[in-house]
């Protein structure tokens, strides 16, 4: 079976994170044929192409380049919270035309099993699959204020298995884009606001263990699973997602969650392995 599965990196911090994350997958999925789209900006240089392809296909998978020229990312908000890079994903349609389907996936996460379940689910009539985001309660007024009916129909767009037939259909690029620039003032969660608006009314919603999510631990969320289901759904994660501000990510030195040495261990096995193990 073939996998295709895109991610986004801008800086040559967030090339090792996407490394990491890319061992990941193709460690957990070498049944499969994975072939990797990756895109970035012109900060990364093609020596580091290089340096990624070598280790995609040393792994067994294949990978292709798409880059992003900064003129497609006109009127777009990108600070503060999150890169540029974080829009590139609504281009996808037009990138990968010969594609029906592409699943993305952020670089703060890890794959711990094989993805074909997920990659087999059955998209018709839909935009997107993708799990139901976890709030805090001070943030549970973000959904009502994008016009969407409340934090239950909100979406965490780490993991995106997209419809690119349907979306190349419906012109779902040209609506996030009118979308984002019209709202960039609004948008407090940047693309990830303007996924949920564009798409979310046609959204598959995916079983949490697709997207376990550092906030599955945090006492203080909205979230309407118990103690016991969040903590046995984070044992039991397909992906694990460290989502949150920066001390929540596996790679900085605040981070305090149990599961950060998996991060470690597959960026241990690419280009970027850190010097000294005890970073880890």
């Amino acid at each position: 079976m073939k996998l295709d599965v895109a991610c986004a990196a801008e800086g040559a911090d967030y090339v090792a994170h996407s490394a990491a994350m890319l061992h990941s997958v193709l460690a957990s999925n070498r049944d499969h044929e994975v072939h990797v789209h990756y895109m970035h900006g012109p900060d990364i240089s093609e020596a580091v192409e290089r340096q990624l392809a070598e280790m995609v296909e040393l792994e067994g998978g294949q990978i292709s380049f798409l880059r992003i020229g900064s003129e497609r990312l006109e009127g777009l908000p990108s600070m503060d919270f999150s890169r540029r890079a974080t829009w590139y994903r609504i281009f996808l349609p037009e990138l990968r035309p010969e594609l029906d389907r592409i699943l993305y996936l952020d670089s703060d996460l890890i794959v711990r099993k094989s993805l074909a379940p997920l990659w087999n689910l059955d998209l018709s009539g839909v935009w997107v699959a993708a799990a139901t985001n976890v709030f805090l309660e001070h943030q549970l007024y973000r959904p009502a204020s994008l016009g969407l009916a409340g934090p239950d129909v909100y979406f965490n767009a780490g993991v995106l298995l997209m419809n690119l037939a349907e979306m190349r259909r419906d012109d779902r690029t040209r609506a996030l884009l009118e979308y984002g620039v019209g709202n960039a003032s609004q948008l407090e969660w940047w693309d990830q606001d303007a996924l949920n608006v564009v798409l979310g009314e046609r959204r598959l919603r995916l079983a949490r263990s697709w997207n376990a999510m550092n906030a599955y631990r945090n006492p203080f969320t909205r979230n309407p699973l118990t103690r016991w289901q969040c903590l046995w759904a984070l044992r039991r994660a397909r992906v694990r997602h460290f989502e949150g501000p920066d001390e929540n990510k596996p790679w900085h030195v605040s981070c305090q969650e149990p599961d950060r040495h998996l991060y470690w261990d597959h960026l241990r096995a690419t280009p970027w392995r850190p010097i000294q193990a005890a970073d880890a």
